[in-house]
């Protein structure tokens, strides 16, 4: 390895500590103890900006609000430029180049308000109006989502459902269109104030629709009160469906994160070197990021130890059997033609036992194999591949724990 090269590794390793630094799932007390600083931070420039609105309070605390600017402004910068520096350290985009890793970090939706909230800075040199910018930096508070893994995961299932929350919003649309037409068609007469044209009745549509009702337009015409009962009716089911929607896909991908923690437990206990506490911290990290409780995350751990070893007791049993059948199979010299019929008549016995033992191994229907090491090939199913991704996954899986597709099961 040349000098440059060495160079790189380091530049790399630092890049690694320092995503771990900021990564809010890791369960490292030197991150918990950054991450809480970036926290207080973000709750302090929040609570800055809320009191600042407020022309007494903003005159008498004046300074001490503009400091409170500067620091809130230093911290969020360092944190832009070491999230954007080390983007090519993060598992996310491990297989992509350094430059399309900070790409992707800045155009994610965590790297759009990271830059938000340092924009206000900027923008003062352009953009005079201070109340603007107030308004810009309280995006902030979208911060604080990054340290929840309950928002990360309905950010997730918001992104995986949009096709479907798109297709409830065409068609709330299209319901608004008919409500506005229909109520304008029998109160423009009565109450051409309110309801003189399809853009003025929109408002009422709009209210009615959501279940808000603000009550200031009703109609007053026996067609139209009908027509709004039937609208009434109509928009309960159709404001419910993305409740719906988006309470399904949630519940999915919970079990897409036990199926990803389920499988970090096997890959760990299948080394066979126990739980050190490097995997411990890594075990806890994907619990965090997860969003697994302490108890859903013993179970799922208590579950994979008590299938492995049940699957070794299982393998050890067909062992003992295979090696108690072997040495009857092996073939004796028979001196004389007489002494080799005995033998003959008992083949057909040994053969039997021999397929009885290794069809305990297999599936029903499959053809014996003769030897004790084929027989223990066969208690490993064939592995199974993701056909989203093709990444390996276990048996029994039914998401992928890469991209989460659902698997077959076939």
């Amino acid at each position: 390895m040349n000098f440059i090269q060495k160079i790189e590794k380091f530049i790399f390793n630092v890049q690694k500590w320092v995503h771990y630094l900021l990564d809010p799932d890791s369960d490292f007390w030197y991150s918990k103890l950054v991450n809480s600083f970036i926290i207080a931070t973000i709750i302090l420039d929040i609570l800055a900006v809320t009191l600042e609105s407020e022309p007494d309070i903003r005159h008498q605390f004046r300074m001490l609000f503009e400091n409170v600017e500067r620091f809130s402004l230093i911290i969020f910068t360092l944190e832009y430029f070491l999230r954007f520096w080390s983007a090519p350290a993060s598992d996310e985009y491990k297989d992509v180049s350094a430059s399309v890793a900070r790409w992707r970090y800045t155009t994610s939706f965590f790297g759009l308000i990271d830059l938000i909230a340092i924009a206000p800075f900027f923008l003062a040199f352009f953009i005079p109006n201070t109340e603007a910018l107030r308004i810009i930096q309280l995006f902030r508070a979208f911060k604080l989502m990054r340290y929840n893994a309950a928002m990360n995961t309905l950010l997730t299932v918001v992104k995986e459902e949009a096709r479907d929350l798109l297709s409830v919003i065409f068609l709330m649309g299209i319901l608004l269109i008919i409500a506005s037409s229909g109520i304008y068609l029998f109160e423009h007469k009565a109450q051409p104030q309110h309801f003189g044209s399809i853009l003025r009745s929109m408002w009422w549509a709009i209210v009615t629709i959501t279940t808000v009702g603000y009550g200031e337009n009703v109609p007053v015409t026996v067609p139209g009160r009908i027509f709004a009962g039937m609208v009434m009716v109509i928009s309960i089911g159709i404001v419910a469906l993305p409740a719906g929607i988006l309470a399904s896909a949630f519940s999915e991908q919970l079990g897409r994160h036990k199926t990803q923690y389920r499988n970090a437990v096997q890959d760990i206990l299948s080394k066979g070197n126990g739980i050190t506490p490097d995997d411990r911290h890594i075990l806890k990290s994907i619990q965090n990021k997860c969003n697994l409780s302490d108890l859903d995350a013993n179970n799922i751990y208590r579950e994979v130890v008590d299938e492995m070893a049940k699957q070794q007791q299982h393998i050890q049993a067909v062992m003992d059997s295979v090696q108690k059948v072997t040495p009857a199979t092996t073939p004796q010299p028979q001196p004389t033609q007489k002494a080799t019929s005995p033998s003959t008549s008992s083949a057909p016995s040994t053969v039997t036992q021999i397929a009885n033992v290794v069809q305990e191994a297999q599936n029903p229907g499959t053809d014996p194999i003769p030897s004790p090491e084929a027989a223990l090939e066969t208690m490993a199913p064939a592995p199974k591949f993701c056909t989203q991704c093709g990444a390996k996954v276990n048996q029994g899986d039914k998401y992928c724990s890469q991209c989460g597709h659902k698997l077959s099961e076939k």
